[in-house]
This record gives structure tokens, sequence and C-alpha cells, in this order.
């Protein structure tokens, strides 16, 4: 809209945002309904879908606790993380890349939980 101001960047968040909730939808029913269950024993995993991917790898445990190594791609941004989960719950992670910190939160929260 002519003479509007403000909307480019709010709705770009509010695109990225939507992106994000449909790559994590994807992600937790596409690998799971797929039957890929993230495997500590096989080195880096890969996944390919039609909006992003999805590469991990284990990286140490102690316990229940499981530290991976995990990427994702997609046409917005990539993000690089460390998750650290206890069980099926995340319990912290650390993020460089193009996702806001409540993404890669989200990001962390729903790879565990796979």
């Amino acid at each position: 809209m002519a003479g509007y101001t403000g909307c480019e960047s709010f709705c770009k968040s509010v695109t990225i945002n939507m992106n994000l909730k449909s790559i994590l939808l994807a992600a937790a029913v596409g690998l799971t309904t797929l039957g890929v269950v993230p495997d500590a024993k096989a080195g880096q995993q890969c996944e390919l879908f039609d909006k992003f991917s999805i590469c991990y790898e284990m990286v140490g445990r102690q316990g229940s606790y499981n530290t991976w190594n995990l990427t994702v791609i997609n046409a917005n941004w990539s993000e690089e993380m460390q998750v650290v989960c206890n069980g099926k719950r995340m319990d912290n992670w650390s993020s460089r890349g193009g996702a806001s910190q409540d993404q890669a939160h989200e990001l962390a929260k729903a790879f565990c939980a796979i």
C-alpha cells in the first residue's frame, strides 16, 4: 500500500514466524511419521524436505542427557545449534545463525521432542 510504512518488517517477521512453525511442524511430523528418529550411533544424518533441510549428529551422552549438533537451512535463514536434550525435553541450547532467540528455542524444544 502506498504511503503505509512499518508493514514490511512486521510482515516479514510474521512470514518468517509462520515459516518456522511450518518447519517445526514438518520436522516433528515428517521425521516421526517417516519412522525417522535421531539415531545416536549413525553419525551425521540429514533429511531433505520441500522447504528446508535438517542435519543432526549426536556428539555426547551422559546418563539421560544427549548433546546434538543441529543445522537447519531454509529459504530465509540457516541456523547451527548445539542442543542438549534430557530424554524428550530440551535442557539447554546454543546457536548462531539467522533465527531469532525465540525461534532457536522453539526449534531446540521441537528437536528434543522427536
